[in-house]
């Protein structure tokens, strides 16, 4: 582990992912990496099965990963960092205002899902999706539902906490409008001749509620789930209808 991002989700975060793969991290485990990869170690603690992180941990070493960004890694940073004390610590930050603004644009964002919920009755991927992103929230948050003054409370919290535990030399704390220079400069990478990423914009394409809910490898199983149940519904109703007309 090379790089602990431990900014709160909505900073700039996939932008950050994206960025230190262009630096030439190799496995850099954002949200995506832990649903598709790592989504039983995570649900096992949050589900109170497990005591500690240590299978987390083991996961993570077998895997070679390099980089860690975004919920869930950013609420337990110092856990990561006891593991991994020669690693770097990024903390991206934002105006307040506009983090929570984005974050609450994100759940409206989701809404248009909520016809997904329905579906739980016959899919167990789903509803454990489903579980498990609320739990990210509630434990981190105190609740998936925004609350401008709780949510930012925690907002300040959390940056200061960051400050406090990480010694001054091991920390960046970064805005992702600052480009490639304070960044570069603080992994001892060169600077490259593309543009700074600018990933999951509330305007732009490929947001990160659509990619999680569509094209996750978690998402792919329930939707096998849900088909094979109708067609098994289907054919159990025709069987009925058959037996009992005939």
């Amino acid at each position: 582990m090379k790089v602990i991002c431990a900014g709160a989700p909505k900073t700039g975060t996939k932008s950050m992912a994206k960025a230190l793969r262009m630096l030439g991290y190799d496995q850099v485990f954002d949200i995506g990496e832990v649903i598709d990869l790592a989504f039983d170690e995570w649900e096992n603690l949050f589900e109170n099965r497990v005591p500690n992180m240590d299978k987390i941990f083991e996961l993570y070493e077998a895997q070679n990963v390099e980089a860690v960004v975004d919920m869930p890694h950013s609420h337990f940073f110092d856990q990561f960092l006891n593991r991994w004390p020669e690693a770097k610590i990024i903390l991206t930050i934002r105006d307040e205002g506009s983090w929570f603004e984005s974050f609450e644009n994100m759940t409206k964002e989701s809404k248009k899902y909520r016809w997904v919920t329905y579906l739980t009755l016959f899919s167990n991927s789903l509803r454990r999706f489903l579980s498990l992103s609320i739990k990210f929230a509630k434990i981190a948050l105190g609740s998936h539902i925004p609350h401008p003054f709780i949510w930012k409370i925690w907002y300040r919290r959390h940056n200061a906490y960051v400050k406090l535990v990480v010694p001054e030399e091991k920390l960046l704390t970064f805005n992702v409008k600052e480009g490639w220079g304070p960044l570069c400069k603080f992994l001892g990478k060169p600077v490259p001749d593309e543009n700074f990423p600018t990933e999951n914009r509330a305007t732009g394409k490929n947001k990160i509620v659509d990619r999680l809910l569509q094209d996750t490898k978690m998402i792919k199983k329930a939707q096998k789930e849900v088909l094979m149940s109708f067609a098994v519904i289907v054919i159990t109703v025709s069987v009925a209808i058959g037996y009992f007309v005939f």
